[in-house]
C-alpha cells in the first residue's frame, strides 16, 4: 500500500498544479476579450432597461455582446452604449 501512496500523492500534485494554470489561462483570456464596445454596451442595456421599466428597476443580465455592425468600433465605448441602450429598451418591453 505505501508503494502506491507516494506516486499518487506526486501524481495528485501535478494535477492539481496544471488544474490552477489552465484556470489563470482561462480567466485572462476572458479579460482580454472584453472590448470598449461590450463594456459600452452592459452599460447601455442596464440603462435602455431602467429607462422603460423605472429608475430603480433591476438590471436583468446582460445578454451576450453583439458584434458591432459596419461603421461601428470594437474600441468604441460610445458604439456599444448606444447599441446596449436600444437593445435594453427593447428588452424591457417585451
Amino acid at each position: 500500500m505505501k508503494k502506491f501512496l507516494i506516486p499518487f500523492s506526486i501524481l495528485s500534485i501535478i494535477l492539481f498544479m496544471s488544474n490552477t494554470s489552465i484556470f489563470s489561462e482561462t480567466t485572462s483570456a476572458e479579460e482580454t476579450y472584453k472590448t470598449e464596445f461590450c463594456e459600452g454596451f452592459e452599460d447601455g442595456h442596464c440603462e435602455g432597461w431602467r429607462d422603460v421599466k423605472g429608475q430603480y428597476a433591476l438590471c436583468p443580465l446582460t445578454p451576450l455582446c453583439p458584434l458591432p455592425k459596419l461603421g461601428q468600433s470594437s474600441d468604441s465605448y460610445r458604439d456599444g452604449y448606444n447599441t446596449g441602450f436600444k437593445r435594453g429598451m427593447r428588452d424591457a418591453r417585451k
